[in-house]
């Protein structure tokens, strides 16, 4: 079956929490799905700094939120990652793909992430990670 990974914003770190058993999807919160892509904070957090041209140093830790001692659990984004993903523009994100050589459908992804990113921003949420193995 693999690892599932999605990002998701949620309100509050109780409602991020509600995702811990069945994922994003069940707790009916706006998520990504990047299964097999992206499993990494680690990940976020460089794909922002490519992104927006800034050091990796830059951004903060990500935190666990929820764990359930098995195979699942919620890590928060740092702050700082969230806010340098919403703030790249289209323009940047045409140019990342073409310098990457990126398919379309991986081109989607990323623009599905910096927006999850700007509605996290925009209705001052956190940015979460729901890992299950």
């Amino acid at each position: 079956m693999g690892v599932l990974v999605d990002y998701f914003t949620a309100d509050s770190e109780q409602s991020a929490r509600l995702a811990l058993s069945g994922g994003p999807a069940t707790a009916n919160l706006p998520y990504v799905d990047c299964k097999g892509w992206l499993d990494g904070l680690d990940g976020l957090d460089t794909l922002a700094a490519e992104l927006s041209g800034r050091d990796l140093s830059e951004f903060g830790d990500s935190e666990t939120v929820a764990d359930d001692g098995e195979s699942a659990n919620v890590d928060r984004a740092a702050p700082e990652t969230v806010v340098a993903l919403a703030a790249v523009d289209d323009a940047r994100l045409r140019e990342y793909a073409e310098e990457e050589l990126l398919e379309e459908f991986e081109s989607g992804r990323i623009m599905a992430l910096r927006n999850l990113a700007r509605e996290a921003v925009r209705l001052n949420q956190g940015m979460y990670r729901w890992v299950c193995a």
